[in-house]
């Protein structure tokens, strides 16, 4: 009987030992994990209170109100380099009344870029300042502000607005990229080298005693916010002669539905056998009609430049560049 006992007592003894075994283990795995969560979250607020970041301008880099670029600075301590923990939230009036409120997707929505990217390359170091770019998922309306709001992987953030307003100012002189002889004359327009008037250069267009010839140039890559009115179009000829005489001058004429139907020409009659700039037009001169934004596309816009003359002479023209005005 007192063996039996003895048995039952050494068992219990040898559970209690077992048991308090597995509890101060299980203990100690409470204490580390504590121990750890809490070096984790100190580490967690030093680097936040190490963090700052400051957004100091927006700009859209698409007429059509859909891509802009944030400028933001690292004014913290933090190095930056999981792109994929940031977050870019936005919120704004959609073109069509919609309100949005959306978090943009990395790499899909938008991008990070750092100039000059040095130190550290990927890395977005303190006293950097980053582009990032973002595009929206529906436009926003036009003569509106939407917010972007830039979060940090330790969830320090800053915010900015940005806007589809239309500023005044002028496109400055773009290029044509395309052309055609039109009929006038002997049909052939600037018979030689007509691509040459897509640049201000050493080389020129030609066109030999052409009197009455014309030649359209038009695929200016003209674009514009369509809440932007047009309030001037000027149009720029450098253009010569091989002789004086004969009453020599050159015409330009706009369209705005693709050569359907041309403004009144104007005029430059100033002869010269060296190469000048005439400017036609000017910032508050439509060409006698009101514009909209739409009609300056490529599919839509033309200038077409035509040769008078009584003399046989031979045109040069190495630049016809056009230059529109516009304002809210």
């Amino acid at each position: 009987m007192s063996g039996a006992l003895s048995g039952i007592i050494g068992m219990s003894m040898s559970m209690f030992m077992l048991v308090t075994v597995l509890v101060f283990q299980i203990m100690d795995i409470v204490w580390n994990t504590q121990v750890y969560g809490h070096q984790e979250f100190t580490q967690r607020i030093e680097e936040r209170q190490a963090t700052a970041i400051d957004v100091e301008s927006t700009s859209d880099t698409t007429t059509d109100c859909l891509t802009y670029t944030a400028t933001v600075a690292n004014t913290g301590d933090t190095v930056v380099t999981d792109f994929t923990e940031m977050d870019i939230l936005v919120q704004y009036t959609g073109s069509g009344e919609n309100q949005v409120a959306s978090r943009l997707v990395y790499t899909s929505n938008w991008t990070i870029s750092m100039s000059p990217d040095s130190r550290d390359p990927n890395a977005w170091n303190p006293d950097e300042t980053a582009t990032i770019t973002f595009t929206l998922l529906l436009a926003l309306k036009d003569n509106t502000l939407g917010t972007v709001v830039v979060v940090t992987p330790q969830g320090v953030l800053d915010s900015s607005y940005f806007s589809c307003i239309c500023a005044v100012s002028d496109t400055g002189y773009l290029s044509p990229t395309t052309q055609a002889a039109d009929t006038g004359g002997d049909g052939d327009g600037f018979e030689s080298d007509p691509t040459n008037a897509f640049a201000d250069d050493a080389s020129s267009a030609t066109n030999v005693g052409g009197d009455g010839d014309r030649h359209r140039f038009y695929d200016y890559g003209i674009s514009l916010k369509s809440s932007c009115g047009i309030s001037g179009i000027e149009v720029r000829l450098d253009w010569w002669l091989s002789a004086l005489g004969g009453g020599n001058s050159m015409d330009v004429e706009l369209s705005w539905d693709g050569g359907t139907s041309w403004t009144a020409a104007k005029t430059d009659a100033v002869e010269s056998t060296s190469e000048r700039s005439a400017i036609l037009g000017g910032s508050s001169d439509t060409w006698g009609r009101t514009w909209a934004a739409a009609e300056l596309s490529d599919s839509n816009f033309w200038a077409r430049v035509t040769t008078n003359g009584s003399g046989g002479l031979t045109y040069y023209l190495d630049w016809a560049p056009v230059k529109v005005y516009y304002a809210p």
